[in-house]
C-alpha cells in the first residue's frame, strides 16, 4: 500500500506543490523510502529543485537528495528520499528550494512505515514470542465487525509492513516485522472468533508496539 499526503500546496509554495508517499519498494538499510512528487502548477519553468539539510536533525538523518534540474509548466518531477527516523516518530523537517524560493516541509511517518517484513516459520515465530513476554507484550480486544481471516490479513498489511507467518491454527493470524533502523523484531498475533478479535503485540520496541496495537484495534473495530 502507498500512503499519500500533501504538504506544500501550489498556493502557498510559489506554485510548487509537493506530494509524498511511502511505497515500501525501494529500500536502503536503516532508512525509510519516501517518494516525493514535485508539481509545477505555474505557467513557467521551475528549476534547481533540491532539498537542503534537515532543520532539526536530532536522531533523524537523511541521505543526499539528487537535484531535479527542471520541471516544465504543468508537469511534475519526482525523486526518492531516504530518511533514517531511528525507529522514532520524530518528524523530518527540511527545506525544499527551487527557482521560486524555499519552503519548509515536515514529514511525519505513519508508525507502520517504520517497519519491514521479517520472514519467519511458525516454530521460529512461537519461540521468539515466548521470549518477548511480560513487559514486552501488550494486547487488546475489539468486536470483529464481520471481517473474515482474509480481510483481516489485508487490513494488517495495510497498517504495517509485515510478513504473514503460516499458522496451523486457522483461527490465529501471525505477522512478523522488524524495525528498519535497529532491526528489533515486532510480532503481531490475532486470535479470531466470530464476535471478537484479540490482538497481541510482542516486541522490545514497546512504544511502537503500543501505537500499532491502537491502530489495529481501531481499524478492526471500524
Amino acid at each position: 500500500k502507498q500512503w499519500y499526503q500533501r504538504r506544500v500546496r501550489g498556493v502557498s509554495g510559489g506554485g510548487l506543490g509537493i506530494e509524498y508517499s511511502f511505497p515500501r519498494s525501494e529500500m536502503k538499510v536503516g532508512s525509510v523510502s519516501i517518494n516525493l512528487v514535485f508539481n509545477n502548477t505555474t505557467d513557467q519553468e521551475i528549476t534547481d529543485v533540491r532539498i537542503k539539510e534537515l532543520e532539526e536533525k536530532g536522531s533523524v538523518t537523511m541521505e543526499e537528495f539528487s537535484i531535479i534540474p527542471i520541471i516544465p509548466p504543468g508537469q511534475a518531477g519526482q525523486g526518492c528520499a531516504f530518511i533514517n527516523f531511528n525507529d522514532t516518530l520524530q518528524p523530518a523537517k527540511f527545506t525544499v528550494c527551487c527557482s521560486k524560493g524555499c519552503y519548509s516541509v515536515k514529514i511525519q511517518p505513519p508508525v507502520g512505515e517504520l517497519l519491514v517484513p521479517h520472514v519467519l516459520i511458525e516454530s521460529e515465530f512461537d519461540a521468539l514470542r515466548s521470549k518477548l513476554c511480560g513487559m514486552h507484550e501488550t494486547s487488546g480486544e475489539c468486536e470483529n465487525g464481520k471481517k473474515d481471516v482474509s480481510e483481516l490479513s489485508q487490513l494488517i498489511s495495510s497498517i504495517l509492513a509485515t510478513s504473514l507467518c503460516f499458522s496451523t491454527d486457522q483461527a490465529t493470524l501471525k505477522f512478523s516485522s522488524k524495525t528498519i533502523a535497529r532491526e528489533t523484531p515486532l510480532l503481531v498475533s490475532l486470535a479470531v472468533s466470530r464476535e471478537t478479535v484479540k490482538v497481541t503485540i510482542n516486541s522490545e520496541a514497546v512504544v511502537l508496539g503500543s501505537m500499532i496495537l491502537k491502530e489495529i484495534v481501531k481499524a478492526i473495530g471500524n
